[in-house]
């Protein structure tokens, strides 16, 4: 199985770069991440405008910098190929956690676990955007399933890596790394300075950045606060969590509890540490751990977004797959079953329990399939207003753009980091205005009393009075 994976990892990332032939640009965040990977390559940081801080990101950014215009599609690839990585390692461990007994059936669950991770429910920002824009939650995802086949392996360094690179991805993260760190600080004493190292590295690499190019170094938690996102409170993040995975996977999951031996085994005072079942004890408890913790996080005033879940939802698709695999393996009664009716009823009702959990995940992939086209046309329609924004760009001239102040105003929020890494600005440089009433500014709509310069397609850049006195005027 081992050399499977890795030909399946190759096989990502040829197809992630078959795919950079297709027009889609990165999100507002990635675009972030590259105007910050620039300036660090320059010597230079300002991170007061923007999204929310994340390290592993711009460290990989800062490198693909020299690239120059191809810096866009070198980040597409490493992001691209870490959402095809997702899916295959959630069938894999899958497969590899159902164990030689569900037979046949391991790959009936593989294939809903991947299924479910690639088709994960997000009404913010649909799979195929997170493929198409380069986000960083899929690459969080493979690289936390990594984190966990490489545990199964025991290769505890590997688990190291990879917890610490999805631990610069997101803050959830950061519980589950500093256990593992000191329960293996402690009988491994030759990964004790790593250990070490890495709990310094982590929240350095989090908050200087910050300090740096903002003067806060907690300026990245308060711009994820003040997102443009309404507050949550913690039943909407677990309805969230709910409607993330196919259905068939928590039906899964329940198929997985209902077995006697796991739930006596792994829900009982006194587990035996040697079970081979203990993995699965700890997933289900992981997965609940990390809804929780983006649950209370979102009370307090953060996102609480579906991709956020990500990791724990992909978790919950690789159990369900898990619990479905096996009952269709035993084709007969759990443990917990016999006695309450005669074993030929029992085994006739996990039969139909399997066949039923085929088709819900079988209806689930087709409905979710089908909003895919919807999709494509939400992307199009993005990529469509970016091309015409560089054409704006290079029919005006950055310089013409910007005159006033050096600083540039625009309508829409999502096209501003984009604007800025065209620029070759700072994201500061590229100031948000709904009704801007100086300046040049940029917009998809007339701008009353204004003179148009210059228009591209949905794009035009309207010339308004520049203030004499910024200090004065406050640049608005």
């Amino acid at each position: 199985m081992r050399a499977g994976l890795r030909a399946g990892v190759a096989a990502a990332l040829v197809l992630a770069a078959v795919s950079l032939v297709l027009p889609y640009h990165p999100v507002y965040d990635p675009w972030a991440w590259l105007i910050w990977g620039r300036e660090l390559m320059h010597g230079g940081l300002e991170t007061a405008a923007g999204p929310s801080w994340k390290p592993l990101p711009v460290l990989v950014c800062t490198p693909l910098s020299l690239l120059g215009d191809a810096a866009p599609a070198a980040w597409l690839l490493v992001a691209r190929t870490g959402w095809l990585c997702a899916p295959l390692l959630a069938g894999l461990l899958a497969a590899r956690l159902a164990g030689e007994e569900a037979g046949r059936w391991r790959w009936a669950g593989a294939a809903l676990a991947a299924g479910s991770v690639a088709l994960t429910a997000d009404s913010f920002t649909p799979p195929l955007r997170q493929f198409t824009g380069g986000l960083s939650e899929p690459l969080l995802v493979a690289l936390v399933l990594g984190a966990i086949w490489a545990a199964l392996d025991e290769r505890r360094g590997a688990v190291l890596a990879l917890g610490t690179a999805a631990a610069l991805l997101r803050p959830e993260c950061w519980p589950f790394l500093a256990l593992y760190g000191l329960s293996v600080r402690g009988h491994h004493p030759r990964l004790r300075i790593v250990t070490i190292v890495v709990a310094v590295l982590v929240p350095l690499a989090w908050f200087v950045p910050d300090l740096v190019g903002a003067g806060n170094p907690l300026e990245g938690g308060e711009t994820a606060r003040a997102g443009g996102i309404e507050p949550l409170d913690g039943l909407a993040v677990l309805g969230r969590a709910l409607a993330a995975p196919l259905a068939a996977a928590w039906i899964g999951v329940a198929l997985l509890l209902w077995q006697g031996d796991f739930v006596n085994r792994w829900f009982a005072k006194s587990p035996r540490a040697a079970d081979p079942d203990r993995p699965l004890a700890i997933l289900l408890a992981g997965a609940g751990a990390w809804i929780l913790l983006v649950a209370a996080m979102a009370i307090a005033g953060f996102a609480g977004l579906p991709r956020f879940l990500a990791p724990a939802t992909a978790v919950v698709a690789v159990l369900g797959s898990v619990g479905l695999a096996r009952a269709g393996g035993r084709g007969r009664a759990f443990p917990s079953m016999r006695g309450k009716s005669s074993a030929a009823n029992a085994d006739r009702a996990v039969q139909v329990m399997v066949v039923a959990t085929i088709v819900i995940a079988a209806a689930g992939v087709a409905w979710r399939v089908a909003q895919v086209p919807g999709d494509v046309e939400v992307v199009e329609r993005q990529t469509r207003s970016i091309d015409h924004l560089f054409d704006l760009v290079d029919e005006t001239g950055p310089e013409q753009l910007l005159t006033c102040q050096d600083r540039v105003r625009i309508t829409q929020v999502r096209e501003q980091t984009a604007l800025a890494w065209k620029l070759e600005q700072p994201i500061a440089k590229v100031l948000i205005r709904y009704r801007p009433k100086q300046g040049i500014a940029l917009s998809t709509k007339p701008i009353p009393h204004g003179n148009v310069i210059a228009h591209a397609g949905i794009w035009r850049a309207t010339k308004l009075p520049c203030p004499a006195d910024q200090r004065l005027q406050g640049g608005r």
